[in-house]
């Protein structure tokens, strides 16, 4: 049984696909079967954060060029991983069936995962509402900005509102200290549930830290091996809190025929 488990972010920049990579890794390299879909189609980059470039993409697969199981590509540190690709326009303009042959593809993969996360694009656009309403699980990534917290509001009332999704977990990136990453949390859980009944669930921040910023310039993984460090313990500790993190329930298309 696989557990999907969607990254989102009400806006771009708030480090949604560092933490994709990093948490999807973490896993990994705890001997998990973790596979990483590269989903922010027209925004794909997720390969660049892994330090590697794959030869074959989503786009292969939409375009029937190639299969769901030729597109996976393991990295040395055994995370297998889809790259979004760069065929902005293809993926961009894919038809609400020809995203839903995409979620139902997945039934096919020969090695199901025990988890795949799925970097879906910024804001509520029709894909990114789609991968996250196919998923088990729902992860709202935001700053301490208020812009930040605007638009993860927005997201999760277009959520809630037009797919019924109910439980999110929020992860702080880019905090201070963990004593305001949880005061801010705090402002964006009492803002948000007293205009909409919905769970949401503090799983962990992220520091903005000199270590993490080099992580990215460098194309090294936080989480890669040999590298256990301070910073890397946030990722620890926010994947033990995502096996307590609620399901949704929408009754739609699931990854998986979850």
């Amino acid at each position: 049984m696989t557990t999907t488990i969607a990254i989102a972010s009400g806006k771009g920049g708030v480090g949604k696909t560092t933490i994709s990579v990093n948490l999807s890794m973490c896993l990994a390299l705890q001997n998990k079967e973790t596979l990483l879909l590269d989903a922010d189609l027209g925004m794909a980059n997720s390969h660049i954060l892994l330090g590697i470039n794959p030869k074959l993409s989503l786009d292969d697969f939409v375009t029937g060029k190639s299969s769901l199981n030729e597109i996976i590509t393991t990295t040395k540190d055994k995370l297998k991983f889809i790259s979004g690709g760069s065929a902005i326009n293809n993926l961009l303009n894919l038809s609400d069936l020809e995203r839903h042959k995409i979620i139902q593809s997945f039934s096919d993969i020969k090695i199901a995962p025990e988890y795949m996360f799925i970097d879906v694009g910024a804001g509520a656009e029709a894909s990114s509402m789609t991968f996250m309403a196919s998923s088990d699980k729902v992860v709202i990534v935001l700053t301490c900005e208020p812009t930040s917290f605007i638009d993860a509001y927005s997201l999760i009332k277009a959520a809630f509102i037009d797919y019924k999704l109910t439980n999110f977990g929020i992860i702080i990136n880019m905090a201070v200290s963990q004593s305001q990453a949880k005061i801010n949390f705090n402002k964006f859980q009492s803002i948000t549930q007293k205009f909409l009944d919905v769970n949401l669930k503090y799983l962990g921040h992220v520091s903005n830290s000199q270590r993490i910023r080099n992580s990215i310039v460098t194309r090294v993984p936080l989480m890669s091996k040999n590298m256990k460090n301070a910073d890397t313990k946030y990722f620890d500790d926010i994947s033990e809190q995502l096996t307590s993190l609620n399901e949704n329930k929408t009754g739609t298309i699931r990854f998986f025929g979850n």
